[in-house]
């Protein structure tokens, strides 16, 4: 078929073809639907354990800072109970609290470098690099940005408040908190996954 100015069109089909709103089956080399992505291959989760030895290391600025405060506060209540009431002498206690504050607020400084902009970049905060293991979103098995990092560390609150989150790991298949399941992120061994490549 050709047009008024002699351009060559293809013939028109007669019959056409209708959608189809089938889904593939899995088991003939599609892609696996992104709901039941599997780890790679030779994936390891993460024990319980070792996560608790990451989460303690990368926490370490965060509770030394805690324990100037709370020893801070201890010589507070020591002072203000020798004191008769005549004259109060707490410069001590002060010092030691405003310096326990410092610290907590400096490691704030470091949770966020380390915690939310290294682990979002590599998967592994010093914690995990020590440990040996990384933080990976569990649909893209990559590293998931320093927003959603940040992001999982708040919706660790949760686990948090009803305690069973953080012991969620112990029996759940893929070793993930509430954080993790409501994220969408799993905790691998890095030396497992380094074995397989």
């Amino acid at each position: 078929m050709s047009d008024q100015y002699g351009s060559q069109w293809p013939e028109t089909s007669t019959t056409t073809a209708q959608p189809s709103f089938r889904q593939p089956p899995a088991s003939l080399g599609y892609p696996t639907p992104p709901g039941n992505l599997l780890p790679p291959p030779g994936t390891e989760y993460a024990s319980w354990a070792t996560r608790v030895r990451a989460r303690l290391i990368d926490q370490i600025p965060t509770y030394l800072g805690l324990i100037i405060f709370c020893i801070g506060y201890l010589i507070l209540i020591i002072q203000l109970a020798l004191t008769s009431g005549s004259s109060l002498h707490v410069d001590g206690a002060a010092i030691t609290l405003i310096i326990g504050l410092v610290v907590m607020l400096i490691s704030l400084g470091w949770v966020a470098y380390n915690r939310w902009l290294t682990t979002g970049r590599t998967g592994q905060s010093l914690g995990k690099r020590v440990t040996n293991i990384r933080l990976i979103g569990e649909e893209t098995n990559a590293p998931i940005g320093a927003r959603n990092a940040f992001i999982r560390d708040l919706v660790h609150i949760l686990d948090a408040l009803t305690v069973v989150g953080y012991l969620w790991p112990l029996w759940d298949d893929k070793r993930q908190t509430f954080a993790d399941q409501i994220m969408r992120t799993i905790v691998i061994n890095e030396a497992a996954d380094d074995r397989s490549s």
